[in-house]
Protein backbone atom coordinates (compact mmCIF):
# COMPACT_ATOMS: atom_id res chain seq x y z
CA UNK A 1 0.00 0.00 0.00
CA UNK A 2 1.50 3.54 -1.17
CA UNK A 3 1.01 6.33 1.96
CA UNK A 4 1.22 9.88 1.12
CA UNK A 5 1.92 12.63 2.92
CA UNK A 6 -0.83 14.88 3.36
CA UNK A 7 -0.43 18.50 4.31
CA UNK A 8 -2.64 18.98 7.15
CA UNK A 9 -3.67 22.41 8.56
CA UNK A 10 -5.37 23.27 11.98
CA UNK A 11 -8.66 24.09 12.17
CA UNK A 12 -8.15 27.68 13.43
CA UNK A 13 -6.41 28.83 9.81
CA UNK A 14 -8.75 26.95 7.43
CA UNK A 15 -11.77 28.92 9.98
CA UNK A 16 -9.90 32.18 9.02
CA UNK A 17 -9.58 31.44 5.48
CA UNK A 18 -13.37 30.88 4.96
CA UNK A 19 -14.14 33.93 7.14
CA UNK A 20 -11.74 36.34 4.82
CA UNK A 21 -14.01 34.54 1.96
CA UNK A 22 -16.95 35.47 3.51
CA UNK A 23 -16.37 39.01 4.44
CA UNK A 24 -14.65 39.50 0.66
CA UNK A 25 -17.91 38.07 -0.83
CA UNK A 26 -19.90 40.33 0.92
CA UNK A 27 -18.49 43.33 0.78
CA UNK A 28 -18.30 42.53 -3.27
CA UNK A 29 -22.43 42.40 -2.46
CA UNK A 30 -22.79 45.66 -0.50
CA UNK A 31 -21.04 47.49 -3.12
CA UNK A 32 -23.66 46.51 -5.61
CA UNK A 33 -26.30 47.21 -3.38
CA UNK A 34 -27.99 50.29 -3.46
CA UNK A 35 -29.13 50.96 0.13
CA UNK A 36 -25.45 50.14 2.46
CA UNK A 37 -25.87 48.03 5.54
CA UNK A 38 -23.67 50.35 7.06
CA UNK A 39 -23.10 54.05 7.69
CA UNK A 40 -19.63 55.46 7.14
CA UNK A 41 -20.60 58.91 8.53
CA UNK A 42 -23.67 60.97 9.90
CA UNK A 43 -24.51 64.94 9.23
CA UNK A 44 -25.43 66.87 11.91
CA UNK A 45 -29.19 66.28 12.54
CA UNK A 46 -29.72 63.46 10.48
CA UNK A 47 -32.30 61.06 12.07
CA UNK A 48 -30.76 57.58 13.14
CA UNK A 49 -31.94 54.56 11.95
CA UNK A 50 -32.59 52.80 15.07
CA UNK A 51 -31.35 52.51 18.83
CA UNK A 52 -27.41 52.42 19.60
CA UNK A 53 -26.77 48.56 21.16
CA UNK A 54 -25.35 50.70 24.09
CA UNK A 55 -29.11 51.86 25.49
CA UNK A 56 -30.26 47.84 25.75
CA UNK A 57 -30.01 46.75 29.06
CA UNK A 58 -28.99 43.44 30.38
CA UNK A 59 -31.61 40.45 28.87
CA UNK A 60 -32.81 42.82 26.21
CA UNK A 61 -33.33 41.30 22.52
CA UNK A 62 -33.05 43.44 19.82
CA UNK A 63 -32.65 42.97 16.09
CA UNK A 64 -30.17 44.64 13.85
CA UNK A 65 -30.95 47.78 11.78
CA UNK A 66 -27.86 48.91 10.83
CA UNK A 67 -23.62 48.85 11.15
CA UNK A 68 -22.67 52.98 11.75
CA UNK A 69 -18.72 52.40 11.55
CA UNK A 70 -15.93 54.76 9.37
CA UNK A 71 -13.53 51.86 10.65
CA UNK A 72 -13.25 48.80 8.01
CA UNK A 73 -11.48 46.86 10.43
CA UNK A 74 -14.30 47.11 12.86
CA UNK A 75 -16.80 46.51 10.17
CA UNK A 76 -15.02 43.33 9.70
CA UNK A 77 -14.99 42.00 13.38
CA UNK A 78 -18.75 42.67 13.30
CA UNK A 79 -19.32 40.43 10.34
CA UNK A 80 -17.03 37.95 11.59
CA UNK A 81 -19.22 37.94 14.98
CA UNK A 82 -22.29 37.43 12.38
CA UNK A 83 -23.57 40.95 13.36
CA UNK A 84 -25.50 41.84 10.35
CA UNK A 85 -28.65 43.48 9.76
CA UNK A 86 -31.78 41.22 10.55
CA UNK A 87 -29.97 39.19 13.04
CA UNK A 88 -31.50 38.89 16.46
CA UNK A 89 -29.28 39.48 19.53
CA UNK A 90 -29.67 39.20 23.07
CA UNK A 91 -27.62 41.67 25.42
CA UNK A 92 -26.38 38.92 28.15
CA UNK A 93 -23.52 41.43 29.97
CA UNK A 94 -23.12 45.28 29.65
CA UNK A 95 -20.07 45.63 32.04
CA UNK A 96 -17.20 45.51 31.74
CA UNK A 97 -17.59 44.52 28.64
CA UNK A 98 -20.96 43.47 26.53
CA UNK A 99 -21.34 39.96 25.35
CA UNK A 100 -24.30 39.60 23.32
CA UNK A 101 -25.87 36.13 21.90
CA UNK A 102 -25.95 35.80 18.44
CA UNK A 103 -27.71 32.47 17.81
CA UNK A 104 -26.19 30.30 19.51
CA UNK A 105 -22.75 31.99 19.97
CA UNK A 106 -21.57 34.43 22.54
CA UNK A 107 -19.56 37.35 21.25
CA UNK A 108 -17.72 40.03 23.19
CA UNK A 109 -17.10 43.86 22.47
CA UNK A 110 -16.23 46.89 23.88
CA UNK A 111 -18.31 49.77 24.57
CA UNK A 112 -16.99 51.70 21.27
CA UNK A 113 -17.47 48.46 19.00
CA UNK A 114 -21.25 48.02 20.59
CA UNK A 115 -22.06 52.17 20.04
CA UNK A 116 -21.63 50.94 16.14
CA UNK A 117 -24.37 48.65 15.77
CA UNK A 118 -27.98 50.28 15.63
CA UNK A 119 -31.13 47.87 16.72
CA UNK A 120 -34.47 47.98 17.04
CA UNK A 121 -36.20 46.70 20.56
CA UNK A 122 -38.11 43.35 19.98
Amino acid sequence: MNVRSVKTYPLLVLFCQWTREQINTMHLAFQKNTAPMHETHQEPGEHDRGTSLVRLGKGETAIVERLRTDDTKNLQKLLAMGIVPGRIIRVLQTYPVFILQIDRTQAAMDRQLASSILVKKT
